[in-house]
């Protein structure tokens, strides 16, 4: 941005917030095709405030931003860890929270739990009490949300998936026959699920987990869709031993899950670890997919097919 621009850009967000302050853009802390994230320093009464400002880009539904905003502070009523939000414009697709100290990239995430190994059970047990509490969310309010969390929708919605590859994919194929033939009983009232809780979107510290980021694939379905998703191989970028993520045991995620109000139900545990990982492989077919039909020209989408039998791999394990 010019001077000019981010000039503008700080009054138009000075503007969203209460009282009269001034903003100042301080840096970028991500620039993608969905929405961009800046950081912000916000001078009032002669006290400044770290905050971030995350703006929706061209294209994406500016009122879903209204949505996320309502989640994230019932999350924070339910006793989630999140950035406190400060302003919230649907008209434009902003959302102003204060900003959160932390750690999100995967590999600086490992390498400070190696260095505090006591960190490795208290960081798990973080992420098993977070997940309870989003859990726990009261659904009355969020009744707009999709529902996911029929296993026999889900079953067609990969087939689907699998049906609009260009390439054939057997062991997609006998994935899809696997998760109909294994469907887990689900007798509870769907839940709030956060979607995407991975290394990567959350924030952690000497001190444990710090914020629960990135909510946009919220929906309304199994808990244990969470818990599968944080534990794909995929996740622990090398860091195989440690079940969750690379970070810890499957036993403190799930004692800590149960302690702070979650019921642990394994078969279904298991089943979302094949559903979401058919899911991730198949999305990573249909980047690797766009490619090659030269629908885009990202390196990282290209990257992405290349990884696809990865995925493969760890499902035939699995099933």
């Amino acid at each position: 941005m010019t001077v000019d621009e981010t000039r503008a850009l700080e009054q138009r967000l000075a503007e969203l917030l209460p009282g009269d302050c001034e903003v100042a853009v301080t840096g970028v802390a991500s620039l993608g095709a969905q929405r961009r994230s800046l950081f912000l320093d916000v001078k009032k009464s002669g006290k400044t405030t770290k905050a971030v400002a995350q703006i929706a880009g061209v294209g994406v539904d500016t009122h879903s931003v209204e949505n996320e905003a309502g989640l994230l502070r019932a999350a924070e009523v339910a006793g989630v860890v999140v950035p406190h939000i400060l302003a919230v414009d649907s008209a434009s697709g902003t959302i102003i929270s204060e900003h959160v100290e932390g750690e999100s990239i995967p590999r600086r995430i490992l390498r400070l739990v190696e260095a505090n190994p006591r960190l490795r059970s208290g960081l798990t047990a973080d992420c098993g009490r977070a997940l309870s509490q989003i859990h726990q969310i009261p659904t009355s309010d969020f009744k707009a949300l999709q529902n996911l969390g029929d296993p026999n929708r889900y079953a067609d919605e990969m087939e689907a998936l699998l049906e609009s590859l260009a390439t054939p994919h057997p062991t997609f194929r006998l994935g899809v026959r696997w998760l109909r033939q294994n469907a887990p009983d689900f007798e509870g009232e769907p839940v709030v699920v956060h979607g995407d809780f991975r290394l990567g979107n959350f924030l952690a510290a000497e001190s444990g987990l710090t914020a629960v980021l990135d909510w946009e694939l919220v929906h309304l379905g199994d808990p244990m869709e969470d818990l599968a998703w944080l534990c794909l191989r995929t996740w622990r970028f090398g860091a195989d031993a440690f079940e969750v993520g690379g970070i810890g045991s499957l036993a403190d995620l799930r004692a800590a899950y149960e302690k702070a109000g979650g019921q642990w139900r394994a078969q279904a545990f298991h089943w979302w670890t094949v559903a979401r990982t058919l899911w991730w492989g198949l999305g990573l077919a249909r980047q690797g997919q766009a490619y090659l039909n030269e629908e885009t020209t990202s390196i990282v989408l290209a990257a992405s097919g290349r990884r696809v039998v990865e995925l493969e791999y760890d499902l035939l394990r699995l099933i």
